[in-house]
């Protein structure tokens, strides 16, 4: 078994979650010792933000260490310096240290906790000006959270992930908001009056200076049409504002960042978006209802959705805005897969309710009902793909 394998052998979930100390004390064991550092949580857009951000210091001429996930094709892309993944060697190298030192550690790190190992190993390492950390999930409690942030920025905060950080906006910005350190700076999407006033007062708590994404104009900047994009931008642009004494070179920063699966075109008329939640999902529907509209063409949807998010509200998001022509439901390559019967009940129910025709068919592979959409397009018709970054993934590896 190579590094490569073992890393994909490590559970993602373990019995007991390793405190936040205990992971302390394992980066003390490592030898970690970080530069500045950027802390991004928040729903939706945090990888957009640190993949933004990241460019415009580059820009800058700063060196700069990013730790995003989930990755789509290869777990390299989840470790970056200057936007580029860590190579096979340096992953190798530094995962066989990590398992030496940490080897009669009484933790059992999970998945996500040792590639942060190795990410902050390789940001020792290789000592960049700034290093970005993007949450796995949450932020209070999350492995991230273990070092003294320059700068905290929290995206959008919406309804995703309920059984781990609760079920209202208010406890899931409790959490996202436990990143912010004493006497830092945060930088935040003040969009939802509930998660603002927690964030304030979390804030407030900290002594931490707050600046509002309202304190900027987003919907003036023009390298997009997608909201979100612009909205994760502005956040970057208020970022490095907290961190450079002069900011150059933004519009060629924005234009050249290229975060996959995120309204990607990645063929004409072919575009793939991860949205996998209710506000995503909301978002993503305006945008291909605009992108639908402007180039007069049908629509048609490759669609797929984990077990643990809520289906019926997805597809009731769906029918009830677009009028989709046809949709290809497929399973995924992942244990959180939902069964293709799952996805086709739960369609035709909510198609049904919001009074739409649109035909049905079904697949067990992604790359199946990727191929078949894609020879189906006709030139008047726009194929949008969406539901996970699992899926996002698997049509990325099936058409390069």
């Amino acid at each position: 078994m190579n590094e490569k394998e073992y890393i994909e052998s490590i559970p993602m979930w373990a019995k007991k979650k390793n405190s936040l100390s205990e992971v302390r004390k394992n980066i003390e064991i490592l030898g970690i010792k970080l530069p500045k550092v950027i802390h991004v949580a928040g729903t939706n857009g945090k990888g957009s933000v640190c993949a933004y951000l990241g460019n415009i210091l580059i820009e800058n001429h700063m060196k700069v260490g990013t730790f995003i996930s989930p990755h789509l094709i290869e777990v390299n892309e989840r470790i970056l310096l200057d936007m580029t993944p860590i190579s096979d060697r340096e992953l190798e190298s530094i995962s066989k240290y990590v398992r030496e030192k940490l080897g009669n550690s009484d933790t059992s790190p999970t998945y996500f906790e040792y590639i942060f190992y190795i990410a902050t190993v390789f940001f020792s390492k290789t000592n960049p000006d700034y290093v970005i950390l993007e949450t796995g999930m949450g932020g209070r409690l999350d492995v991230t959270n273990v070092f003294e942030d320059t700068l905290s920025i929290i995206t959008s905060i919406g309804m995703d992930h309920m059984q781990f950080l609760g079920n209202s906006i208010k406890e899931i910005a409790y959490e996202k908001a436990g990143i912010i350190k004493h006497n830092s700076t945060v930088i935040f999407d003040d969009s939802n009056e509930e998660a603002n006033e927690i964030i304030r007062e979390f804030a407030k708590a900290k002594a931490a200076k707050i600046i509002p994404l309202s304190d900027f104009d987003y919907e003036s900047l023009k390298f997009t049409y997608v909201k979100y994009k612009k909205k994760a931008a502005a956040l970057a642009i208020l970022g490095a504002g907290q961190l450079l004494n002069t900011i150059d070179n933004i519009d060629e920063a924005l234009t050249k960042t290229v975060w996959h699966g995120r309204m990607e075109e990645i063929e004409k008329d072919i575009i793939i978006d991860g949205a996998h939640n209710e506000p995503a999902i909301i978002e993503f529907t305006e945008n291909a209802m605009k992108l639908a509209k402007v180039n007069n063409k049908k629509i048609k949807l490759l669609i797929s959705v984990v077990k643990d998010k809520e289906v019926e509200k997805i597809f009731d998001i769906i029918t009830s805005k677009l009028e989709v022509k046809k949709y290809y439901l497929t399973a995924m390559n992942s244990y959180r897969s939902n069964s293709t019967d799952e996805l086709y009940n739960s369609l035709n129910i909510l198609l049904e309710k919001n009074k739409r025709q649109s035909k049905i068919s079904c697949y067990n592979s992604s790359i199946e009902a990727f191929n078949e959409a894609k020879k189906e397009k006709a030139d008047d018709e726009i194929l949008f793909c969406v539901g996970s970054l699992y899926l996002m993934g698997e049509i990325l590896e099936g058409n390069r």
